[in-house]
Parts: structure tokens; sequence; C-alpha cells
């Protein structure tokens, strides 16, 4: 579904923005608002875990050695929340995208906060005390906008050009991920990938570059607004799975990080595969 050509913002677009914004809010409500003693009983304990705190502790963040910790996970949030929204609207599956973000927010934490003790508590014997921050959720939601991006080739493509923009999708996102992180393995495997897609060009299984600016001449808005996500996509992954993961005198939990980006996946591909099945089974009962 291509977007209105002159949009008009309706009552409700304004009240799912809002929405949308007062998950930012809050946190930085409790974050600014609420006394160091109050943030101290919602973080994570791993010496003495509380059930309510495996959720509770990605609502509030580290104070030193500023509010960084805080407006890093905002922006991050901010970044990735929009370009997730805008492509279920261009698949038509806005409704996908609602239920995506309730299960990120109403499960993500638990899950990652568990696995985070799991491997550093029972696993590691690592005794961390102040286990919080809303990192995960966001590393989540980094899965769900990749997901999000490859159902949009999938959807809005043909089959051959789809392939071919997977494939420089996750060879300008390895390319993008270790430029930005130093890592040259990572450099190495994004420049195969795009040589082998260059390479498959010549095959009648993937489109050629000029088949795939044919298909982006003729859905430009849609052409535009992937590229948006893709470059979102790759900060989103850089941002949630540093080089350094000893930034800012602390410690980043990179576990966190890799299960919320895993979950945010697992999410949208399972949301994927169950409207799937229930269009075919409306369809069969048809």
């Amino acid at each position: 579904m291509e977007l209105p050509e002159t949009p008009q913002v309706t009552y409700q677009d304004v009240l799912k923005m809002a929405v949308l914004l007062a998950i930012p809010t809050m946190l930085a409500v409790i974050y600014y608002g609420t006394s160091l003693r109050f943030q101290q009983t919602l973080s994570l304990d791993h010496t003495n875990p509380r059930l309510y705190n495996f959720w509770t502790n990605a609502l509030v963040h580290e104070h030193r050695p500023g509010d960084g910790h805080l407006i890093g996970n905002l922006g991050g949030y901010l970044l990735l929340v929009f370009p997730c929204w805008v492509l279920q609207i261009y698949c038509e599956q806005e409704r996908r995208f609602w239920a995506g973000l309730g299960i990120i927010l109403a499960i993500g934490p638990f899950i990652i906060s568990a696995s985070s003790y799991l491997a550093f508590y029972e696993i590691l014997s690592f005794e961390i005390q102040n286990d919080r921050g809303f990192s995960g959720v966001v590393g989540a939601l980094a899965g769900f906008l990749l997901m999000s991006i490859l159902h949009t080739f999938a959807q809005k493509q043909e089959e051959t050009v789809a392939v071919l923009s997977m494939g420089l999708y996750f060879g300008y996102l390895m390319l993008g991920f270790g430029i930005l992180t130093n890592r040259s393995v990572v450099i190495s495997v994004g420049v195969l990938i795009l040589f082998g897609m260059f390479a498959g060009t010549r095959t009648t299984y993937v489109a050629s570059a000029a088949e795939l600016s044919e298909w982006g001449n003729k859905n430009g808005r849609l052409s535009l607004v992937l590229l948006v996500s893709i470059l979102v996509s790759v900060l989103g992954f850089t941002a949630s799975l540093p080089s350094d993961i000893t930034s800012g005198g602390g410690l980043t939990n990179i576990v966190a990080h890799g299960v919320g980006i895993l979950f945010g996946m697992a999410v949208a591909g399972s949301l994927r595969y169950h409207y799937k099945r229930s269009s075919a089974e409306e369809s069969a009962a048809d």
C-alpha cells in the first residue's frame, strides 16, 4: 500500500504517535523526577533478585558519569521505532507492528533480564548488583526492524529483485557494522556478500541492478523509507554490539543486547507466520 501523496494526519495518527512518545517520556520522568533510592529498588540485583525487578530494571538508567545512558537509549528507541511502524503501514500490517511492540515491551524485559542473570550470575558467577537499562529493548527493536525490512522486500518486490535487495542489505549491514566497530572480519564478510550478489546478477535467480533501479523509480517513496530504515538498522546494530564494551566507565551488557536483537527477530517472524497462517485459514474457509 502506497501512502497517499498528500497524507492527512488524523486524530488516530496523533494518538498513535503520542503512545510511541509516551514510552521515552516515562523513562525520562523516572530518571529525572524520582529519587535515586526509588530507582535503586527498580534495578535488578543478581545477588538478591526479586521477580518484579526482571521487568522494572528496564525503566531505570545509570546516573554516572551523567545521563548518557538514558539519552543513548531514548535516541535509539526513537530512531528505530518509527521506521518499524512506517514499514508495516506500507505492508498493510500495522496491527502486526502494534502487536510486536506490545510483546517486546511486555515480555522482552523479562526475557532479556533473565538471560543476563543466567549468563552472568549462574554461569560466569559475576555478582552484578545494578543491572538496569532499556538497551535490551532497543536491541529488540533493532531485530524487529531487520525482519521488517526483509518482509517488505519479500512482499513488495518480485522474487529475483527481493533476492538482490536482501543480499545487498546484508552485505551493506555487515560492511557498515564492521567499519563502524572496526571489525575486519565482519568487513570481509560484507565485501564477500556484495561480490557474491554481483556475481549472482549474472544468473536468472538474481535480478540485475537495472531491474532494482527500475523498481526503485516506480516506488520512490517506499524506496526512500527502505534506504532510511537500512541506515538506521546499521546504526542500531552498531550501537547494540559495540567493539568496546567498557565505554563510559561501565560495562556494556552485551548479553542483554544480543538477546534483545534475537528476541525482536523472533517476535517479528512469529507474527508474520501467525498472520500468514490466519489469512490462509480464512481463505480456505471461504
